[in-house]
């Protein structure tokens, strides 16, 4: 490494730092707004709550590095060019691509962090956050109002249930697959409706199909009430609702072929998947992005690099937002609506990059 590059690493540090922090804050603010609401009237002891943000900040702190990353080039790069020192650099035979190697090594080191982030630590920390919300939510409703919800429990079954009936603490239309020791599905519970009676869950007007080792029904059987483990799932499914790009891509390429083999739309679950790593990778591209924008429009003033940042960072979140509403409502592949912000944005800092000499 350079001094050049060293240099103006320094600068970037500090920016890069308060902007990671300060959204942060914002993050695990969103997340206590959330927990409030969802533990309203119940007296949780504050190490609870603690311990419970503090295994939330992995994860946003994957969100947190492209915002300090799209700051700290920003600001970085409008103080050298009003300065002169962007000037002085490449008069001294620096190329502006050059002069921004810094800065996409910056974002580089950032993408590797937030994706190790997201395989590594995310997964587990998220199974603490789990064991220490079920700790705070036992006397909870375990329904809330929502619509078309797949999950799975620890025994790996897999759930989907069309309505969930919070006024009267009801499942309907419920469907529950029961997995083989290969992986294959080997029964199916369909239930009109599923009720809570004295902490256990009842199957109400409903059948169970056996399936062969090839998938093929063998026989199914009607019934009238049939209890079902559930509150575990349940609560397990609730906390994954908070977070739904927690889950590792191994689980998340799993669960969807297994809804595919059985015939269910696993869309959702691949749109989730293309989203896991399009998000770590978005340091880089900010980076790629953000120096050209900031460099030319440093003339606008000091607070030229951070009116750059908030616009990039309000752009990008809005095409990402916009892809994965598309791609989850089907009008978009999952691949496209994962990517979609990433090839915009960096082809778009690849063009600004190769024009700026």
């Amino acid at each position: 490494m350079r001094r050049l590059d060293r240099y103006l690493l320094r600068l970037l540090l500090v920016p890069f730092v308060l902007g990671v922090l300060v959204f942060l804050a914002v993050l695990l603010g969103e997340e206590a707004r959330k927990l409030g609401a969802t533990i309203t009237g119940l007296r949780v002891p504050l190490s609870l709550i603690v311990s419970y943000l503090l295994h939330a900040t992995p994860n946003a702190l994957v969100w947190s590095l492209p915002v300090g990353i799209l700051l700290g080039v920003c600001m970085t790069a409008t103080a050298c060019a009003r300065s002169g020192e962007a000037t002085a650099i490449r008069v001294g035979g620096a190329s502006f691509p050059r002069l921004c190697a810094a800065y996409l090594m910056a974002g580089v080191l950032a993408s590797l962090l937030a994706f190790g982030l997201e395989e590594v630590v995310v997964p587990r920390t998220s199974r603490a956050q789990r064991e220490v919300f079920a700790q705070m939510s036992q006397t909870q409703a375990v329904v809330r109002e929502a619509y078309d919800q797949f999950f799975r429990d620890e025994q790996g079954r897999i759930f989907y249930v069309q309505h969930m009936d919070a006024d009267n603490n009801a499942l309907e239309g419920l469907q529950i697959w029961t997995l083989g020791p290969e992986g294959g599905v080997k029964e199916i519970h369909a239930a009109r409706r599923a009720v809570l009676r004295d902490r256990l869950w009842t199957l109400e007007d409903g059948a169970t199909t056996y399936l062969d080792e090839q998938g093929a029904p063998v026989r199914t059987e009607r019934f009238t009430n049939k209890p079902v483990t559930l509150s575990r799932a349940l609560q397990d499914y609730y906390v994954e609702q908070r977070q739904p790009l927690e889950m590792s891509a191994a689980e998340l390429v799993e669960l969807a072929s297994t809804l595919e083999r059985t015939g269910q739309d696993s869309r959702r679950l691949r749109v989730h998947l293309a989203f896991k790593y399009s998000l770590p990778l978005a340091c880089l591209v900010l980076a790629m992005i953000a120096a050209p924008l900031a460099d030319s429009l440093a003339p606008w003033g000091s607070f030229g690099g951070l009116v750059v940042a908030i616009c990039l960072l309000f752009l990008y979140n809005g095409v990402r937002s916009w892809g994965l509403a598309l791609g989850l409502a089907g009008l978009m592949p999952p691949w496209l609506a994962g990517w979609a912000q990433n090839v915009i944005f960096g082809g778009l800092g690849l063009y600004l990059l190769a024009r700026r000499r």
